[in-house]
């Protein structure tokens, strides 16, 4: 059985270990273009890693003066944001909407999104899909056709 399965897989009653993560310990990762815009992203849980499924939850950085991309991208699971820090603005579809700390958004499977840091400190957001793997999403930026 792959360790993945072992991991979200077992019988009633049996103990399973949880997965622990510290961000200070996963690779950052990071976009900076006129397209895309500037963020950097730490994947805290997902099956790239660890033995997990079923779920890819992160942390993104909007750094503050990252302007705003002409156009969001797209992907076809859903996306929850849970903002811990910062102010910004998401785009869903054309609409922007504000964010503060303690705000969570539900972004719809492949609406163009995008979020803006419109504050003086970076926007961090928990960012999280209901997929296996970070690598099984694929983004689709239409600014860059």
């Amino acid at each position: 059985m792959p360790a993945s399965d072992a991991a979200n897989s077992r019988a009633p009653g049996e103990r399973v270990a949880p997965v622990i993560t510290r961000a200070g310990d996963v690779p950052q990762h990071e976009w900076s273009s006129a397209s895309r815009g500037s963020v950097r992203w730490w994947e805290l849980i997902g099956g790239d890693t660890m033995p997990t499924r079923e779920m890819v939850v992160g942390i993104a950085e909007v750094p503050v003066g990252a302007g705003r991309p002409p156009r969001g991208h797209t992907h076809e699971p859903a996306e929850v944001y849970y903002i811990i820090d910062g102010r910004g603005e998401v785009m869903v579809d054309g609409a922007t909407y504000p964010l503060s700390p303690g705000d969570a958004v539900w972004i719809p499977p492949n609406a163009e999104h995008v979020a803006y840091n419109v504050g003086e400190e970076p926007l961090r957001l928990l960012y999280m899909f209901a997929k296996d793997k970070f690598s099984d999403i694929t983004y689709c930026f239409p600014a860059e056709g």
